[in-house]
C-alpha cells in the first residue's frame, strides 16, 4: 500500500515506516519458523534417548508449569485491566515484590493548579525535577503527590516528561501529552503548561456551572420523594381509621393512595419488591448503557428547546478551546482533531469531528464541512471561515472559545432562574394533590350529612 489518499507528508512518511517494519518482522518470523522446522527435523532422525522420568511424574510436572503459567497470566490480566494500580518499589536484596497501591484520578480543578505551579517553579529558573519534587511534597492530593515523585525518578533515570507522564493515562489525558510533547519539543514547556492549565481550569468552570445547575432540581426531587413517603407511612394511616368508621366509599384517587399506603407498611410487599427492583436495575442499566440509546438521548437533548442551547454551546466552548491550545502549541490539525473530539460528549457533534477529520484528508476545508451541518451555529462556521482564508486559525477559534464559554455561564444561569419556580410547583402540585385526596372524603360526608 503506498498510502496516496493520505496528504500530510509527516503522517504518509510514519505510515511507510510502519509498514516497512511490519514487513521485515513478517520476513525474520518465517526465518525462525524454517530454521525451527529444519531443527526439529534433525531431531526426529537422530537416536531416541529413553527418558529417566515416568509417566506420572511427567503428568505432575506438567500441571505444576501450568498452574504457574496460570497465575502469572491471572496476575498480568488484573493488573492491565485496573488502570489505577501504580506500582512503587523495586525488588530488594531478598527478592520481596513491588507494592501496588491503588489510586483515584484528580479533579480537573486540582490538576490545574498542579500545573500552573509547576509552569510559575520552572518559568522563575527552577530546574524542572526540583520543581516536581516540591509539589509532590506539598500537594495535599494522594494521586499527585505519587504521580510527581515517580515522574521525578523517571527523569533522574533518564527519561522524558513525556514518557514518565504517558505511564499515568488515567491523570494526564491525550489532550495534556500532546500540549506537554510539543512544548518540550519546541522549548516552550512553561507556556505551554500555562495555556494547559488555562484550559483545565475553563474546563472545571463549565463542568461545575452544569452540576451547580443540575444539582438544584435533583435535590428538589429527592426530597419531594422523601416527602411522599413519610406522609404515605405515618400521616395516611391516621385517616385510613377515619375512612374506616364512617363505611362510605372513597374517591378513586382516596383509594389510591390508601392501597400505597398499605402496600409500603406492608414487610411482604416489600421484600417480593426487592428481587422486581433489582432485575429492573440491571435491565435499565444495561438498556441505559447501550450505544442506541445513548445517540438516541443525545439527539433527544438537542431537540429539546431547554437543554439545545445548553449542550450546543458547551460542546463547542470545549471543542474550540481544546482545539485551539492544540494548535497554538504546534500539534497538526488532524491529531488536534482528534484529541479535542474527545472533550465532546454529544455523539452527533462527534459526528461533525470525525467528517471534519475525512474532509481535511481529501484536501476539503473545514467550513465547508460545518456548512453542511444543522445543528452548527452559522457564527461557528463563519468564524471558521475567516479563520482559514486569513491563515489566522488559532486566534478566531479562541474568540469563539472565549465567547461560547461567556454564552454557557449565562445560559445556566437563565436555565437555573427558570428552573427553580418550576420546581416549586412541581412541590407544591404534588402535596396539594395528596391533601385534596385526604380531604375529599370528608367533604363528601359532610354534603352528605347536610
Amino acid at each position: 500500500m503506498d498510502y496516496k489518499f493520505v496528504l500530510d507528508s509527516d503522517v504518509k512518511d510514519r505510515l511507510l515506516k510502519a509498514q516497512e517494519e511490519r514487513i521485515n518482522t513478517i520476513e525474520k518470523k518465517n526465518t525462525l519458523n524454517a530454521n525451527q522446522i529444519t531443527i526439529n527435523k534433525k531431531k526426529e532422525s537422530g537416536p531416541k534417548i529413553k527418558s529417566l522420568y515416568t509417566n506420572d511424574q511427567k503428568k505432575k510436572h506438567r500441571a505444576k508449569i501450568s498452574s504457574v503459567l496460570t497465575n502469572i497470566r491471572s496476575t498480568k490480566n488484573t493488573r492491565k485491566s485496573n488502570s489505577y494500580i501504580y506500582s512503587i518499589g523495586d525488588l530488594d536484596k531478598s527478592g520481596s515484590r513491588k507494592k501496588y497501591i491503588r489510586i483515584n484520578s484528580p479533579t480537573t480543578n486540582e490538576l490545574a493548579i498542579a500545573t500552573k505551579q509547576l509552569a510559575s517553579m520552572i518559568r522563575t529558573g527552577l530546574p524542572l525535577l526540583e520543581a516536581l519534587n516540591i509539589i509532590a511534597e506539598s500537594n495535599q492530593n494522594q494521586t499527585l503527590q505519587l504521580v510527581f515523585k515517580d515522574i521525578a525518578v523517571g527523569i533522574t533515570r533518564g527519561a522524558t516528561l513525556v514518557e514518565c507522564m504517558q505511564k499515568f493515562p488515567q491523570v494526564f489525558n491525550d489532550m495534556y501529552i500532546a500540549l506537554v510533547s510539543a512544548g518540550e519539543s519546541a522549548g516552550l514547556l512553561p507556556n505551554v503548561l500555562l495555556r494547559q492549565a488555562k484550559l483545565l481550569e475553563n474546563l472545571s468552570k463549565i463542568k461545575a456551572e452544569i452540576k451547580s445547575a443540575m444539582s438544584y432540581p435533583i435535590a428538589i426531587f429527592i426530597l419531594t420523594i422523601v416527602v411522599i413517603i413519610i406522609m404515605l407511612t405515618f400521616v395516611i394511616p391516621i385517616f385510613i381509621d377515619i375512612y374506616a368508621t364512617s363505611g362510605a366509599e372513597l374517591p378513586f384517587l382516596t383509594q389510591l393512595l390508601v392501597n400505597s399506603s398499605n402496600s409500603i407498611r406492608d414487610t411482604g410487599f416489600l421484600i417480593r419488591l426487592i428481587p422486581i427492583l433489582t432485575v429492573v436495575y440491571f435491565v435499565l442499566r444495561r438498556v441505559l448503557r447501550s450505544e442506541y440509546f445513548l445517540f438516541m438521548l443525545d439527539r433527544t437533548l438537542l431537540s429539546m428547546p431547554i437543554t439545545r442551547q445548553l449542550v450546543t454551546k458547551t460542546s463547542l466552548a470545549n471543542f474550540s478551546r481544546t482545539l485551539s491550545s492544540l494548535n497554538a502549541a504546534g500539534v497538526p490539525i488532524l491529531e488536534s482533531l482528534l484529541i479535542a473530539k474527545k472533550t465532546v460528549s454529544n455523539r452527533l457533534f462527534i459526528r461533525v469531528v470525525d467528517k471534519m477529520y475525512s474532509g481535511i484528508q481529501s484536501g476539503q476545508q473545514i467550513y465547508k464541512t460545518l456548512e453542511e451541518e444543522r445543528i452548527i451555529p452559522i457564527m461557528f462556521t463563519s468564524m471558521f471561515r475567516i479563520g482559514e482564508e486569513t491563515g489566522e486559525l488559532t486566534e478566531m477559534v479562541n474568540k469563539l472559545a472565549d465567547f461560547y464559554e461567556d454564552d454557557v455561564s449565562t445560559t445556566v444561569k437563565t436555565l437555573t432562574s427558570i428552573l427553580e419556580p418550576l420546581m416549586i410547583v412541581f412541590v407544591a402540585s404534588i402535596i396539594a394533590i395528596i391533601l385534596v385526596a385526604m380531604y375529599l372524603p370528608m367533604f363528601n360526608m359532610m354534603s352528605t350529612t347536610g
